[in-house]
């Protein structure tokens, strides 16, 4: 059937959609699962931050469904294997349009969804602007994103039924608009990457505590590597000529960094179990550095281990927005401790 023609035409893509889609939605899934174990029956806690992950995870699982279908029908395919049974074109441009909506939005809530935790934990007034900054911002342009997905067209049906006559917008338009936005999501990333650092940096830690808190916090760098990859192949949202093998590596890499989006934004919440299943691996706690006392000062203590006096150095136990690292009910092994300096001034024979 296909001699004299370039045999590329037989590769599919297909496998590989299949697999990746799977993957990095049972890996993220998983994560999940296992945060909301840690705040249901660990920590007896539920967030808004924990809720936006739920629909996050829903919306991949959705996403890779979508594309599991369409790769049966022809996506990862050449567009001259595809002709060869027009509805199920008409159906594989259907479905990219309704997979590429449900990625933006499993993107996006899954950065949310860190972004809240990370409000719960700052106490710089700059660090919750930048975090609302943040979070109003790739909310409203990628929801328009997932919005423009469907309203390039005035009949939205001549995107998968070319057919039906319709107006729409230059095939540029929409890609470009596409590039800023993989671009400052990918920015988004490692701002929201960054952040962990300055707030667990000047917490008063044992330092390889401080790094591996940090870095468990920060693994959204990864899921901003794969934005940039993504955004690399939006160019594919204008190509007509075979967008359906074009489109194949663009839905891939969405899938790559909404799976590493919610997997980094579950990580930090898994403390609590990683002490239970290994108890001896894990930190022994997240406690102050201990200060020796200086001489020549009175230390008082009058709390049982969770204030610790003396005359000029106070340590106070924190319950506030730095707790939430450990999240809340945290045995006193596991608390933040706050330290304060203190002066007191008297006089002898009073």
């Amino acid at each position: 059937m296909y001699l004299g023609r370039d045999v590329s035409v037989l590769e599919s893509r297909a496998p590989t959609v299949k697999g990746v889609m799977w993957v990095m939605s049972i890996v993220p899934l998983i994560f999940v699962l296992m945060r909301l174990y840690v705040r249901f029956y660990l920590r007896r806690v539920f967030g808004w931050d924990d809720a936006i992950a739920i629909v996050a995870i829903a919306c991949l699982i959705a996403y890779a469904a979508v594309c599991h279908v369409a790769a049966d029908l022809g996506l990862g395919q050449h567009l001259v294997v595809v002709q060869q049974h027009p509805e199920n074109l008409m159906q594989v441009a259907l479905l990219c349009n309704i997979g590429e909506s449900l990625a933006i939005m499993a993107c996006t809530l899954g950065k949310t969804s860190f972004a809240v935790t990370l409000l719960r934990i700052v106490v710089q007034r700059w660090m919750v602007v930048v975090l609302w900054f943040v979070i109003v911002t790739m909310n409203v342009v990628n929801i328009l994103t997932a919005l423009f997905v469907f309203l390039q067209c005035k009949d939205p049906r001549h995107l998968w039924n070319p057919m039906i006559p319709s107006e729409c917008w230059p095939s540029d338009v929409f890609t470009n608009f596409s590039l800023f936005v993989g671009a400052y999501s990918g920015a988004q990333d490692f701002i929201l990457a960054l952040l962990p650092w300055t707030i667990v940096w000047n917490l008063q830690m044992k330092k390889k505590e401080k790094i591996g808190v940090a870095f468990a916090m920060s693994l959204g760098i990864f899921a901003g590597a794969a934005s940039i990859v993504k955004t690399t192949y939006l160019v594919a949202l204008s190509a007509k000529a075979d967008f359906t093998w074009e489109l194949a590596p663009l839905l891939i890499w969405a899938a790559v960094e909404d799976g590493l989006a919610i997997t980094a934004a579950s990580i930090p919440a898994l403390k609590p179990l990683l002490v239970k299943v290994f108890p001896s691996s894990a930190p022994d706690s997240y406690n102050m550095i201990k200060y020796p006392p200086l001489p020549g000062r009175k230390v008082f203590d009058n709390s049982q281990g969770e204030t610790q006096t003396d005359i000029g150095h106070t340590t106070v136990h924190d319950s506030s927005s730095q707790a939430e690292i450990v999240g809340p009910g945290s045995p006193k092994c596991e608390s933040i401790n706050l330290t304060t300096e203190v002066s007191v001034t008297y006089k002898h024979g009073l």
